[in-house]
C-alpha cells in the first residue's frame, strides 16, 4: 500500500472528526471489466478533505489482472496549500489544474494534461505546481510554475488568461517547457442559444511526444433539449499524433501500439459524436469515434442510474475497422464494464 496515501487519508479522517470545520467526503468504487485480454477487477476508495487552508484527497486502490495478478494502485490526487493576498489567490502542492474547452479532446490542457473519453470518470492525480490567480468580474489571470522541484520530470511554467466578452468565453494560453519550448494557444466557449453552445481551441507547439512543430485543433458543439436529449459533435486534428506513414510502416507498428497509452490520440483526425438521455435517474448513451484516415472506428454503448448515494453503471466500448485499419490491428477488440460506486 502507498504509505503516503495511508498516512494523507488517516490525516483526513482525524481532521474531519476532530475539527467541526473540516470539510470530508468521497467515495467508495468496484469494478469489473471484460475485455478482449483478459478480465481485471478494481477496488477503490476515494477520500476528499478540506481544513482551514489544505485540501487533500488520495485514492486506496487495489487492481486485479487474470493474467498479471494483483497491483497496488494507491495515489495522493492533490495535497496543496492555498491562501489569498493583494488580491491574488495562491496554492502550492499537488492540484489538478484542468484547462481549454472539449469533450473527447482538449489541445490547450498543457498543465493537466488529462486523457480524455476515459469509460468512467476518473479522479485525475494532480501536478506539483506553485500557482497564483487573479479573479474579476469578467476577467481572470492564472501563473503556473509545473513541478517546479522534481529532478526527473520537465519544469514548466504554463499561463492562461480568461475574459467574458457578451456570451463567448475567450482563452489564450501560452506554455514554456525546459524541454520541449514553448507553445501558444487560443480558445472560445460560445452560448449561441439556451439549448447550444459552440466552441473552438487551437495550439501550437514547439514539440509534443517527440514531434516538432505541432498543431493541434478541435471545434465542436453541445445541444441539450428540453427532454433532457444531449448531443455532442467534435472535429479534430492533432499534430502530435502519429502520421499516416509511419502506420503505413510496418516496423512501426508494435512500438506504436505501446506507445497507445501515453498517446491522446492514435490518428491525427478524428470526428466525434455523442448522444445521451436523462430521465429520472437513468442516463443512457452512445458514442462514436471515427478516424477518418483509415476509417477505424471505436463505438460505446452505456447506461448510468444515479440514486442518491449509490450509482450503477453498466457499459460496451467496441474497436474495429477495415482490414489494416489501427483499430482492426489493436490487441484489443472490445471491453465490457460493470460498476458500482457508494458516496460520503
Amino acid at each position: 500500500m502507498n504509505r503516503a496515501t495511508t498516512l494523507i487519508a488517516a490525516g483526513l479522517l482525524a481532521a474531519s472528526a476532530a475539527q467541526a470545520e473540516a470539510d470530508f467526503g468521497g467515495q467508495v468504487r468496484l469494478r469489473v471489466d471484460d475485455q478482449t485480454t483478459g478480465r481485471n477487477a478494481t477496488a477503490e476508495a476515494e477520500l476528499r478533505g478540506r481544513w482551514r487552508a489544505v485540501t487533500a484527497s488520495g485514492t486506496l486502490a487495489h487492481a486485479w489482472t487474470e493474467h498479471a495478478g494483483d497491483t497496488d494502485l494507491s495515489r495522493v490526487n492533490e495535497l496543496y496549500a492555498a491562501g489569498e493576498a493583494a488580491g491574488w489567490s495562491f496554492a502550492a502542492g499537488r492540484r489538478i489544474v484542468s484547462w481549454d474547452v472539449g469533450y473527447g479532446f482538449r489541445p490547450n490542457d498543457v498543465v493537466q494534461q488529462e486523457r480524455r473519453r476515459t469509460l468512467l470518470p476518473v479522479l485525475l492525480q494532480g501536478k506539483a505546481v506553485l500557482q497564483a490567480e487573479r479573479f474579476g468580474t469578467d476577467e481572470a489571470w492564472s501563473l503556473v510554475a509545473v513541478d517546479p522541484t522534481s529532478s526527473s520530470k520537465e519544469h514548466a511554467f504554463a499561463a492562461r488568461a480568461w475574459r467574458r466578452v457578451g456570451s463567448a468565453d475567450w482563452h489564450a494560453f501560452a506554455r514554456q517547457g525546459e524541454d520541449t519550448g514553448p507553445s501558444l494557444g487560443t480558445a472560445v466557449s460560445w452560448v449561441a442559444t439556451d439549448a447550444t453552445e459552440i466552441h473552438a481551441s487551437v495550439r501550437y507547439a514547439h514539440e509534443v511526444n517527440g514531434r516538432f512543430h505541432v498543431p493541434q485543433a478541435l471545434a465542436g458543439f453541445t445541444w441539450t433539449g428540453e427532454n433532457k436529449v444531449g448531443v455532442i459533435g467534435e472535429v479534430w486534428y492533432d499534430g502530435s499524433a502519429p502520421s499516416d506513414a509511419e502506420w503505413a510502416d510496418p516496423r512501426s507498428v508494435r512500438g506504436l501500439f505501446t506507445q497507445a497509452s501515453a498517446l491522446q490520440n492514435l490518428r491525427r483526425r478524428s470526428v466525434f459524436v455523442r448522444v445521451s438521455w436523462t430521465h429520472e435517474g437513468w442516463e443512457p448513451s452512445l458514442d462514436h469515434l471515427w478516424l477518418p484516415s483509415d476509417r477505424s472506428h471505436t463505438t460505446t454503448a452505456a447506461l448510468g442510474w444515479q440514486g442518491d448515494r449509490v450509482r450503477v453503471d453498466v457499459g460496451l466500448r467496441r474497436l474495429g475497422g477495415p482490414a489494416g485499419s489501427v483499430m482492426a490491428a489493436s490487441p484489443i477488440n472490445h471491453i465490457g464494464y460493470a460498476a458500482a460506486t457508494w458516496s460520503f
